[in-house]
């Protein structure tokens, strides 16, 4: 079954201020990784075509070399900064798949 292209945007821009980690939790370790080398290796291994990384502004260059370029996800087309709330950071994914070319006809997954 041929489903068309398919994208991913996964949202970690938030700041765990609730776990009060003194860190984000998606950079905090799991089995010796950060959280979110899960979902990207997730991603990663399905039949997704891309993924957008949404992350917050300051943390961009240190996902992109630590987790994106360490880890070797190569799906990862996009790591874009997102937005004050959770719906405005799936809105700055949404327009930059567009910006990208992505087809009106196909599938995005949230994350």
């Amino acid at each position: 079954m041929n489903i068309g292209k398919t994208a991913a945007i996964v949202l970690a821009a938030g700041q765990g201020k609730r776990m009060q980690a003194g860190q984000p939790k998606q950079f905090m370790l799991l089995g010796g990784r950060p959280v979110l080398y899960y979902a990207l290796a997730a991603f990663e291994k399905s039949e997704v075509d891309e993924i957008i990384l949404v992350m917050g502004a300051d943390e961009i260059d240190y996902c992109r070399a630590e987790i994106v370029e360490h880890y070797g996800f190569r799906k990862v087309t996009q790591i874009i900064p997102g937005g004050k709330e959770r719906y405005d950071s799936v809105w700055n994914g949404l327009c930059a798949l567009k910006a990208a070319g992505f087809p009106e006809d196909g599938i995005v997954l949230i994350h």
